[in-house]
């Protein structure tokens, strides 16, 4: 990519690779207003240090509609918990939420739904799953996003140390190409349970076998966010780089696991996302062997 940038094609060539797909996407600069969750999953690991209750919360948008601001008028969003749900309300976890409903004060975008998570109530590396659904609007000219209708939350009590430095092999899996990293080094955020890489496909430090380099062009970050949830890991919906509409996602059906030894010591992290591409989305498998 970097050759393409020195010919008079590059803004051109630019704009193909980081513009965001359009197709099969909502219109949200007309109509109804359009609410619905922030993101689509997201993941909270406690330990068994965690004993006291902990409070979440989910944000809930106005994604658009209208001339793209605020409503003049609450709008009052009803939800349920869906039966799919592994996690037991009032055991696991409790939704601090009156009526079933939340309301997105008027001249507000957002609204957060707070949930009370009882890590002493987890059984050990056992992941619980809470899907709640957008169910119904109150108010008339307001519509849910079907995109953005429902979470799952994952919460669960497990051990994770996955930062470090690894040899990375990643596979484009449509056309095979492999991209090899000398060294990729994980960091964790913070968070228990959450990581981000040191790069993204064929986006990294140059030096370290990566094609391009997304930071000399503005981005903050190479890498993505992931969560270890019990061994299991979990890709959460992300712009590409922290920066580029482009998004990064998991693909939950593929494989995307840790390999520890006898010792609980980590041997490997598979994982498998994709990126989203102007000219179709683009599929990785992604794995790290620790060094």
């Amino acid at each position: 990519m970097k050759n393409l940038k020195k010919i008079s094609l590059a803004l051109f060539s630019i704009i193909a690779l980081f513009s965001c797909v359009k197709d099969d996407v909502e219109d949200f600069k007309s109509g109804s207003h359009i609410v619905g969750f922030k993101r689509t999953s997201s993941s909270y690991i406690y330990t068994s240090a965690d004993v006291n209750p902990v409070q979440i919360s989910e944000p809930i948008d106005l994604i658009g509609g209208e001339d793209g601001t605020p409503s003049g008028s609450n709008i009052t969003i009803q939800f349920a918990v869906d039966a799919s749900s592994t996690a037991i309300q009032g055991t696991d976890y409790t939704i601090n939420a009156t009526g079933n409903q939340v309301t997105i004060p008027a001249n507000s975008d957002f609204v957060l739904l707070p949930i009370t998570v009882n890590p002493s109530a987890l059984p050990g590396n056992q992941p619980k799953t809470i899907k709640i659904n957008l169910t119904q609007i109150s108010t008339g000219n307001a519509v849910v996003s079907n995109a953005k209708k429902q979470i799952t939350i994952t919460i669960a009590k497990c051990e994770s140390a996955l930062e470090g430095d690894y040899s990375l092999v990643v596979t484009r899996i449509d056309n095979g190409d492999v991209y090899n990293y000398s060294t990729e080094t994980i960091t964790s955020t913070g968070t228990i349970g959450e990581y981000v890489t040191s790069s993204t496909a064929e986006f990294g430090d140059m030096s370290l076998g990566a094609l391009d380099d997304l930071t000399l062009d503005g981005a903050p970050r190479n890498g993505f966010i992931f969560n270890d949830v019990c061994q299991t890991i979990v890709v959460p919906e992300q712009n590409l780089g922290d920066y580029y509409t482009n998004l990064v996602f998991g693909n939950p059906d593929e494989e995307n696991e840790v390999v520890l030894d006898p010792l609980g010591n980590v041997v490997t992290i598979t994982m498998t996302y994709t990126v989203e591409r102007a000219a179709g989305n683009r599929k990785y498998k992604a794995v790290y062997t620790k060094l």
